[in-house]
């Protein structure tokens, strides 16, 4: 993953942040409760602070960042600290992978996702949630990320970028949904396809 130390200073903030954004955060869980398989073994690459892992039941994680690890491990995870690009993970070992809003910070996304790919069992999912660039909203996050304390380094991809990649590495898409279409802080809808929501969600199948 870029910037290795990024989040190491900000671990508190990153989860006042969702605090403060709460009907946000709920959206995002909805788009991914919709596409995410229960069942099987199941991890999360750049867990952070493990508060989508959480909610969705996983409880095994990958994470760089020390101080987000101290977290996730607060919250019951058992934390792997690697990066995205090389996980000391034996092939085939999970049902299903998932990774939120981790992209836009890999050193090599065709590296990272090949690795995911590598540690899948056959026919196990990845579900990958990412800040969609080619959305209005996105177009504003582009804009404004020399400003952003969190997203001054991103390298954000469109919905067309990620399949690009996924397909690169041997995923087929199976399912997306989308959803915060405004920064207000309100429950909002769960769509599917891609291009309205600034967060957007794709399973994709080995």
């Amino acid at each position: 993953m870029n910037n290795k130390n990024l989040f190491e200073d900000k671990a508190d903030d990153y989860e006042s942040w969702f605090e403060e954004n709460q009907s946000i955060f709920e959206s995002e869980v909805n788009a991914l409760k919709a596409v995410f398989p229960y069942g099987g073994t199941r991890i999360e690459i750049g867990a952070g602070t493990g508060l989508f892992a959480k909610e969705l039941g996983i409880n095994i994680g990958v994470e760089p960042s020390i101080k987000m690890s101290q977290k996730a491990k607060e919250k019951g995870l058992n934390i792997i600290n690697a990066a995205a690009e090389d996980m000391p993970i034996p092939d085939k070992t999970f049902d299903v992978a998932l990774m939120v809003t981790v992209d836009c910070f890999l050193m090599s996304i065709e590296t990272a996702f090949t690795e995911v790919h590598r540690i899948l069992k056959d026919d196990g999912f990845f579900v990958i949630a990412f800040i969609d660039k080619a959305t209005p909203l996105g177009m504003k996050y582009e804009e404004n990320r020399g400003s952003s304390k969190y997203y001054s380094s991103a390298n954000f991809h469109s919905a067309s970028d990620i399949k690009h990649y996924l397909e690169e590495s041997g995923f087929s898409i199976v399912q997306a949904k989308q959803t915060i279409f405004s920064l207000e802080n309100t429950l909002q809808r769960v769509k599917n396809g891609l291009g309205e929501g600034v967060f957007a969600v794709i399973k994709a199948k080995k």
